[in-house]
């Protein structure tokens, strides 16, 4: 017979999941410490359970740990809860949720066993970076359109709108995201959004006939330089693995799982940009079974599959070229 959930046996297993979410080189004392701005001495009773949290301190960890007290205290709950990511223009703006997305390729980074599997409905934004032209316009029509901001609610599109700090986040997270080995899943839908958001302020008289050009041929760029990565398996020299999937179907969502050793976090998106994220061990073994049976399902095309890579790129280089031409 299991014996009773009591506060010291919850906290101590609540903070076992905090020391297991720390690399290896970090102390669980000293950043508790830290974090609950308290002695040593304090913190060693509380991880000797002869000291309780109080809720504020929970909360305070479960923010920064991103940990759930779910499983804890009702481990056949089906609830499951998650730490939210929404963009808005006063609170968590655009600049937070880049700042959130390089907190989080940082934190991978730190395991040495890692690696960020990527069910993707649109390019990785991390990818569009390395391009500035593309990165403002990306940038552009992320605050105007799906998040709203007021001061772009009547301008058309003007690269200089764009605060130079989200450049520079963003250039951050392309060379950190570099760095990281990765799985991913695209089908043909993965790059036509771009194109559409290109004619769709184009026929919308947002963006100058120049300028929808301009990015088309930046996007194909992009592309054929993506297609050179996935046929060297690493998003460039002596960066992280890539592995690229080709799936025939339409992917009805964005997906992404870390893995970090025997560890797992699930981010799935919701609102075309806004994330929720958890770490609930049979949320995750859900995500990564399905992350997993997609792939099966898929068509490897990177250092393998060179007459599949050709035609997946092939493919949209025409696509690009038709949008070109036919833009007016």
């Amino acid at each position: 017979m299991s014996s009773p959930a009591t506060p010291e046996n919850i906290q101590s297993v609540f903070l076992e999941q905090i020391r297991q979410r720390l690399p290896k080189n970090l102390s669980l004392a000293d950043e508790l410490a830290e974090i609950l701005n308290v002695s040593r001495d304090s913190v060693y009773r509380r991880m000797r359970g002869e000291t309780v949290l109080s809720l504020e301190e929970v909360k305070k960890l479960c923010n920064h740990y991103k940990v759930s007290l779910d499983s804890l205290l009702s481990p056949t709950s089906e609830i499951i809860s998650f730490h939210r990511r929404s963009i808005d223009a006063v609170d968590f703006t655009f600049e937070k949720w880049l700042g959130s997305l390089l907190s989080n390729l940082e934190m991978i980074s730190t395991f040495p066993e890692r690696e960020i599997v990527y069910c993707a409905k649109d390019i990785p934004p991390f990818f569009y970076y390395k391009y500035p032209n593309l990165a403002l316009f990306k940038m552009f029509f992320w605050m105007k359109s799906y998040h709203r901001y007021s001061q772009f609610a009547t301008a058309s599109y003007q690269p200089e709108l764009v605060p130079e700090s989200l450049v520079n986040t963003g250039t951050k997270l392309w060379n950190k995201y570099a760095e990281l080995p990765s799985a991913e899943i695209w089908s043909d839908e993965t790059f036509n959004v771009t194109i559409r958001q290109v004619e769709f302020y184009r026929e919308n008289g947002f963006i100058t006939l120049p300028q929808a050009k301009s990015l088309l041929d930046d996007y194909t760029t992009m592309i054929n330089d993506i297609r050179d990565a996935a046929a060297r398996g690493e998003k460039k020299s002596g960066g992280g693995a890539f592995k690229l999937y080709k799936n025939e179907f339409l992917i009805s969502d964005t997906t992404i799982l870390f893995k970090m050793g025997s560890k797992r976090i699930s981010f799935i998106t919701y609102n075309t940009m806004n994330i929720l994220s958890t770490s609930q061990e049979s949320f995750c073994s859900e995500t990564e079974d399905y992350l997993v049976n997609i792939i099966n399902k898929s068509v490897l095309i990177s250092t393998t599959g060179e007459r599949e890579r050709n035609k997946f790129f092939n493919q949209t280089q025409e696509r690009i070229q038709r949008a070109r031409e036919f833009l007016r």
